[in-house]
């Protein structure tokens, strides 16, 4: 399997770029200066996101920082990468629910999940903003 990435454009012009990644410095009149890379784009490193492998229940690549919802309990997973392995975390997005599971069990055979936004482009899915997740 490629490692593959994702991250936001540096500069705006292209959104979202897919590709492999790697650091590497810019020159600048004041010296060089740290950039991440993603498919050969300056991406912002904050956005930078690892493809997990997996696809969400109608083939879209599934991406550390992607919300999920799982279709058999409704609620909102964020995608993260931890110990070792790809995560979906039910705290961050659901208020007083604590938890997860590993993303390919709800991917795999005992259910199905749909990405419905990421992080950055959706933050209005994370509980941080203090928001209640609506039950569709």
């Amino acid at each position: 399997m490629v490692i593959k990435f994702r991250g936001f454009d540096a500069i705006g012009e292209r959104g979202w770029v897919y590709g492999d990644m790697w650091h590497n410095q810019r020159v600048t009149t004041s010296g060089l200066v740290p950039r991440v890379m993603v498919g050969g784009y300056e991406v912002q490193a904050d956005t930078v996101g690892q493809f997990s492998g997996l696809h969400d229940k109608d083939g879209r690549e599934i991406y550390v920082g992607d919300i999920v919802r799982w279709d058999h309990d409704h609620l909102l997973y964020t995608v993260v990468f931890q110990s070792g392995m790809f995560y979906a975390s039910v705290s961050k997005c659901n208020v007083d629910v604590y938890g997860g599971f590993p993303l390919w069990y709800l991917c795999g055979a005992e259910g199905h999940c749909t990405v419905i936004g990421n992080r950055w482009d959706n933050p209005e899915l994370l509980k941080e903003n203090n928001q209640t997740i609506k039950q569709d």
